[in-house]
């Protein structure tokens, strides 16, 4: 978790940066001593956790969280203020300001508040990502119709096998998992998904990922890294490998394009074989 903390008084800024930020799962603390530095870290750092005077020089605490919603920011917005603010304070939780805290501030307060913030916020981000998945699975491509289509007339337990992959793809499937789950061995099933479709388990299935993940750049704005863990990359480097060796470039780089397509896993397919021929050419 990244925490911002802006305060144009020097001594609320050190005070707040003594705090011990890591007890609570934060770990990384930036400072800004005016609204205008807190605009730029915030644009740059994808803060999690704000903590704010409510009022500063540049931008005012309510400003930048305006300034938050505005750009759909995912980063939760704690107010600091005084007593003679209260009303103010109450206002902006109605503006999307997480909670706040009144001056002057204890160490244990400021760490409950911004703990129960935190667990708020993974709640809401979890809460998103069940959503997102399942308007995902409503209204993703039919990669097993793609599947059976394709590899028409193969073994009908391969042909099982292969809609399991399609189905399940987002949820961690592997060679070991499916292995165990149809009583073969590793290396049996292995073997019978090259003989019968003329491609490894792996570059099916990560055929399967990468329209997935082509369909969420196209679409979404969640972040790369999430993007890959949603299709079933768990390792955020192994995708961007996988994304660049199939189309040249980064999901980054990817997304950046005025013009973009979808993919059907078989063209995915047939592109890795083609990039493959070229390197034994080359």
């Amino acid at each position: 978790m990244k925490l911002l903390i802006a305060d144009d008084e020097s001594r609320i800024r050190k005070g707040l940066l003594s705090l011990s930020w890591n007890s609570i799962g934060i770990d990384r603390v930036y400072e800004a001593e005016n609204g205008l530095k807190a605009a730029e870290i915030l644009k740059e750092k994808n803060i999690d956790i704000f903590i704010s005077d409510i009022k500063m020089p540049g931008l005012s605490g309510l400003e930048l969280a305006e300034y938050i919603q505005q750009y759909k920011m995912d980063t939760a917005v704690i107010l600091l203020t005084g007593f003679s603010e209260f009303e103010y304070a109450q206002k902006a939780l109605r503006n999307g300001v997480a909670d706040y805290l009144l001056k002057p501030l204890r160490p244990k307060d400021i760490l409950d508040t911004v703990s129960r913030v935190i667990e708020e916020l993974k709640r809401k981000r979890y809460q998103e990502r069940v959503v997102e998945e399942y308007e995902i699975t409503a209204s993703a491509p039919d990669y097993q119709g793609q599947i059976a289509w394709h590899f028409k007339g193969i073994h009908e337990q391969a042909m099982e096998i292969l809609r399991d992959m399609a189905q399940n793809f987002q949820q961690g499937v592997s060679l070991n998992s499916l292995a165990e789950k149809y009583h073969f061995s590793v290396g049996y099933l292995s073997r019978m998904i090259k003989k019968e479709t003329g491609y490894s388990f792996s570059e099916i299935l990560n055929s399967i990922r990468l329209a997935g993940a082509v369909e969420l750049l196209i679409s979404n704005h969640t972040t790369i890294s999430q993007i890959g863990d949603m299709v079933g990359f768990s390792d955020q480097k192994y995708f961007s490998q996988v994304f660049k060796k199939t189309f040249g470039i980064s999901p980054g780089e990817f997304r950046k394009k005025e013009e973009k397509h979808s993919y059907s896993v078989i063209d995915i397919l047939k592109q890795n074989t083609k990039t493959e021929e070229e390197q034994q050419d080359l």
